[in-house]
């Protein structure tokens, strides 16, 4: 198991981004993490530990990443080289995690350190969220190269940070936070790929099934406090967050995860227990909240008016907001604009052939005793990916690298079943095809009829 040390790593620079913070991390590139999670997957490889193992799932994530690439070539060929920098890692994630952690001791293993990397998450945002606000200045010091410097005056209002500031320079008024991280807008957030608080709060909502799950694989005292730190300071962070998709992420993650443990009656109760205090506490209100879903029905609307106008390929991958001054607010709307008709399905066929895969084992090993720990892990993806798909209705993270990460467990998972009865396996045939054909088009046109109905 020697690649499980790199995909640590890599999971650590993805979430946390310690080279940003550390000076003595500074040299730590991605290429480097990169070049140590290879030699690691060599050497899994050579002595038996890992085995090139394909899915279908890896060959629709092949086909979206080089339909991506198509894209960019024949609507920017001149961005084609920004455009890898997103995509590579996001595609190496998935292959490093689902062709390196193929044991279910590896997954808990890995699962251990997701919730580590959530409860530390959860515990900067709170910290931050609990701060009292400071002032920012905009743009440096003369002789500092910080985009934005934290000046350390308290304020309540920007105005405030500006009367007392340096003639002629911009400040604003946040909540500062451990390793040099500070609110937007007085909502939490952290740094890296999790800089939007939307983000923030629907990475932390994925990593709470894992604890569940782990509790469930070992009822130890000090994986029930783990648990319930990761509910408890996941949900506060959430909340702090401010975000209305992360609270129904978190909300969809419990209730897929209680459904599953106590039934339909009970655990619909539990979860609504549970979710409730989350959803009415989180997110934001009044104008500002209106404000804000005006603008995402204003990208939604702009989503369908860059696929009438590009029916085929879109506008080429990554090339939302060179048309629109935001991005789509919607993984199903940006993927049809950006890609077509084809990417969309491409990327929806990935995300329900996952479901499938987690779903089937649970299934398909029901009643063996053997297949416990298989089935939790299944069980827990299942209610990871339920978050990812609400989130995925209201951010844009078809290409996100912690999503394709996470994906990328679900690709291991299967390895790992396969690995312990060779004969079981999964297919995508044609009806997968007209389901999840169907599905999109449900939700395309379910979008542009609510967009009729709201007059945008």
């Amino acid at each position: 198991m020697f690649l499980i040390p790199g995909v640590g790593a890599l999971f650590i620079f993805m979430y946390l981004r310690p080279h940003e913070v550390f000076e003595l991390l500074r040299p730590v590139s991605l290429a480097w993490i990169i070049g140590v999670v290879a030699l690691g997957f060599v050497l899994d490889v050579r002595v038996g530990f890992s085995r090139l193992r394909g899915s279908p799932l890896l060959s629709l994530l092949l086909s979206l990443f080089v339909l991506c690439l198509i894209t960019i070539g024949i609507k920017a060929p001149s961005r084609i080289s920004e455009r890898l920098v997103q995509l590579v890692p996001a595609l190496l994630a998935y292959a490093f995690v689902s062709l390196g952690v193929q044991s279910l001791r590896a997954i808990g293993v890995t699962a251990g350190l997701l919730v580590t990397l959530t409860l530390i998450l959860a515990v900067v945002g709170i910290d931050q969220g609990a701060s009292a606000p400071a002032c920012y200045l905009i743009g440096g010091l003369p002789d500092a190269p910080a985009v934005e410097t934290f000046d350390g005056r308290p304020c309540t209002t920007t105005e405030q940070c500006t009367e007392g500031g340096l003639p002629g320079r911009e400040y604003f008024c946040e909540k500062p936070g451990l390793f040099d991280t500070h609110s937007i807008g007085k909502r939490v957030r952290f740094r890296g790929l999790l800089e939007d608080p939307n983000e923030l709060s629907w990475a932390i909502a994925m990593g709470v099934p894992l604890a569940f799950a782990l509790f469930e694989r070992r009822r130890s005292s000090l994986r029930l406090v783990a648990l319930l730190a990761t509910v408890v300071l996941g949900s506060v962070c959430v909340v702090m967050t401010k975000s209305r998709s992360g609270a129904l992420s978190l909300a969809a993650v419990l209730g897929a995860y209680f459904v599953r443990r106590f039934g339909w009656r009970l655990g619909a109760l539990g979860a609504a227990a549970a979710a409730l205090p989350i959803l009415i506490l989180g997110g934001r209100s009044g104008e500002e909240a209106q404000s804000s879903s005006e603008e995402r029905l204003e990208c939604w609307s702009e989503a369908l008016s860059l696929w009438r106008e590009n029916p085929l390929m879109g506008v080429g991958q990554g090339q939302f907001t060179e048309h629109h001054y935001l991005t789509a607010h919607n993984s199903f709307l940006l993927t049809l604009a950006e890609l077509g008709p084809v990417g969309l399905l491409l990327w929806s066929s990935a995300m329900y052939f996952a479901f499938k895969i987690a779903i089937r084992i649970q299934i398909d090993f029901a009643g063996k005793p053997e297949a416990a720990p298989a089935r939790s892990w299944a069980a827990a993806l299942t209610a990871s990916m339920a978050g990812m798909l609400v989130s995925s209705f209201f951010l844009s993270i078809a290409y996100h690298t912690i999503l394709w990460a996470f994906l990328g467990l679900v690709g291991a998972l299967y390895a790992a079943a396969r690995a312990h009865r060779p004969d079981w396996r999964l297919g995508f045939g044609w009806r997968d095809v007209v389901v999840v054909v169907g599905f999109d088009t449900m939700v395309v046109t379910g979008i542009a009829a609510y967009l009729r109905l709201k007059g945008v």
